[in-house]
């Protein structure tokens, strides 16, 4: 379980990666949805959330993760800045399937 200051760590990339996808994705409604940074800060994974196409946008920041975190190491007082890991979060697209077939499972009856 991690620790309160890991927790903490974790929320203030969640919050600042979030303000820098805003600016490079302003019309794509991309959301970070959860982050989790190594203990040793070497790495951060990030999930990623899209109304459109999320594996495009996953796509994308990979490409653009350098960069992404030369903006963080700016904003981070912190001694390490982790390097970013982009993943997909299906959690929506999953409950939206979950929640159609107990629908149809409804209207069958």
């Amino acid at each position: 379980m991690p620790s309160n200051k890991m927790f903490k760590f974790d929320e203030i990339v969640l919050r600042e990666v979030s303000k820098i996808l805003l600016q490079y994705f302003p019309d794509k409604f991309v959301s970070v949805t959860q982050v989790h940074v190594s203990k040793d800060l070497a790495f951060a994974k990030i999930w990623l959330s899209c109304l459109t196409d999320v594996d495009k946008i996953v796509r994308d920041s990979k490409k653009k993760a350098g960069v992404f975190r030369d903006i963080l190491a700016k904003t981070l007082v912190a001694r390490k800045v982790p390097r970013l890991y982009f993943v997909a979060d299906y959690t929506q697209d999953d409950a939206a399937k979950i929640e159609n077939l107990i629908n149809t499972t409804n209207g069958s009856d």
